[in-house]
């Protein structure tokens, strides 16, 4: 067994999905990774504090991410493949309510096609260094990761969310 998996169970923590071990080696492969999600809509389960939140990673390599809170209100998150430099605050409309420019490392995230690290000061507090979320689904994606789309996007979302309830 694993030594660090026995430790964990010791100490009653399980060993995440994608250790750093796990990240070190997909390093060097990175740029890869984000290549084959350029043109994607990215479906992703978790951390806790966004659920299913979505990601949308444009043709010139602009990422969007997108996060839908049951009373109406959403966030955007504008950027690149290393974090974003944008936080929009959505209510129910969606009306823009709050914009601010982040600064860089505050809201990192590495895009796999499997997992999403997200990491930074913005995030609550943990004893994890990263926050995980599991990609859930792919899909084509022909729009652009830019401020002027996020209205539509999240009324095209909450849509698509509605039908998938009923």
């Amino acid at each position: 067994m694993d030594p660090l998996a026995l430790l964990g169970r010791l100490l009653g923590r399980r060993r995440p999905p994608l250790t750093l071990k796990d990240m070190a080696e997909r390093a060097p492969r990175l740029g890869e990774y984000f290549e084959r999600l350029k043109g994607k809509r990215v479906l992703v389960f978790n951390p806790p504090f966004w659920g299913f939140h979505d990601i949308f990673v444009d043709r010139e390599g602009g990422v969007l991410l997108v996060a839908l809170k049951a009373e109406g209100d959403s966030f955007a998150f504008i950027g690149d493949e290393r974090g974003a430099s944008l936080m929009l605050k959505y209510g129910p409309g969606p009306v823009l309510n709050a914009e601010e420019d982040l600064a860089p490392g505050l809201l990192e995230w590495v895009l796999y096609d499997d997992f999403i690290v997200y990491r930074g000061p913005f995030f609550p507090m943990s004893r994890d260094p990263y926050h995980l979320g599991r990609v859930a689904a792919l899909a084509d994606f022909d729009g652009e990761a830019v401020r002027e789309a996020v209205p539509a996007e999240i009324t095209r979302l909450r849509e698509w969310y509605r039908k998938r309830k009923q």
